[in-house]
């Protein structure tokens, strides 16, 4: 009888024994176990390590189940958050105090980051409980940290909008900003508007595609986002003059001419907001602003589509005609914005009250003149 040598490797803090009859075989066995163990063949079971569970869970239930978009997200937290703390764990030895050491580690993030990651899992250790590996669920009870509190969006401030038509005339994102401003189109909205859907004749921008996160351009962010939106006669102006030398068929590409992605919308909004602090006169080095600065990080791209909705309440436009121009789904969404006081709508209103108490009747509605250009 030929005798049997036993050789042993370690794969993810687990110890695995082959049996050969040479050398030579026992290195070939282990090559082909660990190969196996790499590409997630290993067997489920109770002695399992939390990250060979992770890499499972994430082929068998999430991959076939959701979108590209929404597994690549899911695989990027379980990858970065959840198997550096509990990957090296055997399953069924994680409590539920590393569990909670996860989101209390986590509390940095947006409440709707931290609620992902506590969704993720959630949904993990209790698959893991379904399949028999588990006696209990750890992650049941873990509690919520607060999170970091979200920025608030607001509207620009009479000098921002004074130093944003000023770096307009001369910056080529410009043209980009501005079509948020004048028409409230999301970013992603404007980083796929095309010439075919700019009706200069008419002056009316049909949206009809968005970019998304993942860099694909696709349809709008909701059913809602399918809409007509009017393009008052000062951005009007600039976009004929645009068009007529434009090469491509995007309204808005960076300065090498290409499509914008993602990453290159942050660039060049960070690019104009230190173009509006040297503008209010801000000292600068190597061409950048030196603090303190006028123009504050505060100040994002989605402030110009708050001032749009804004703009809009203060030139009367009804709050329904203000949903559908924003291509908000739900009119809670705009009455969040809407609602908010601004200095013009404040007036406006004092206006109409002294109208209605001096003449005894309140004023024809259809007299109110409305002025898209006002803004």
């Amino acid at each position: 009888m030929s005798e049997y040598i036993t050789r042993t490797f370690t794969f993810e803090g687990k110890r695995y024994y082959v049996r050969a009859k040479t050398e030579d075989e026992a290195k070939v066995k282990i090559a082909l176990k660990r190969q196996e163990l790499e590409e997630g063949r290993r067997k489920i079971d109770k002695n399992m390590l939390v990250s060979a569970w992770a890499k499972e869970w994430l082929k068998v239930y999430k991959e076939p189940t959701v979108s590209t978009k929404h597994y690549k997200n899911t695989e990027t937290i379980v990858n970065n958050i959840i198997i550096p703390k509990v990957g090296p764990l055997q399953l069924k030895n994680v409590r539920p105090v590393n569990l909670q050491g996860i989101l209390n580690d986590s509390a940095n993030y947006s409440s709707s980051y931290l609620s992902k990651i506590h969704s993720i899992i959630k949904h993990m250790f209790r698959d893991a409980y379904y399949n028999g590996l588990l006696l209990e669920n750890p992650a049941e009870g873990l509690r919520l940290p607060s999170g970091k509190k979200k920025q608030q969006r607001r509207p620009i401030t009479p000098l921002e909008r004074k130093l944003t038509l000023k770096v307009a005339d001369s910056y080529r994102g410009g043209t980009f900003v501005l079509i948020m401003l004048y028409c409230g189109l999301r970013p992603g909205e404007v980083a796929a508007l095309t010439w075919g859907n700019v009706d200069l004749k008419n002056n009316v921008i049909h949206v009809r595609q968005a970019l998304k996160a993942d860099g694909v351009i696709g349809p709008p962010k909701t059913a809602a986002g399918y809409r007509e939106v009017p393009i008052p006669k000062i951005l009007s102006d600039r976009l004929k003059e645009e068009k007529r030398s434009s090469k491509t068929m995007l309204v808005c590409t960076n300065s090498f001419g290409d499509p914008y992605t993602a990453s290159a919308i942050k660039v060049m909004f960070r690019v104009y907001r230190n173009k509006m602090n040297i503008a209010a006169g801000c000292k600068t080095k190597w061409g950048r602003p030196l603090p303190p600065l006028v123009v504050n990080d505060d100040l994002t791209l989605y402030c110009y589509r708050h001032t749009y909705c804004t703009d809009l309440q203060a030139a009367g436009v009804p709050i329904n005609v203000a949903k559908e121009l924003m291509g908000h789904s739900n009119i809670a969404v705009t009455a969040q914005i809407y609602t908010h006081k601004s200095d013009a709508a404040f007036n406006n209103a004092a206006d109409l009250i002294n109208a209605y108490v001096a003449q005894g009747v309140a004023p024809n509605a259809e007299h109110v003149e409305i002025s898209m250009n006002s803004r």
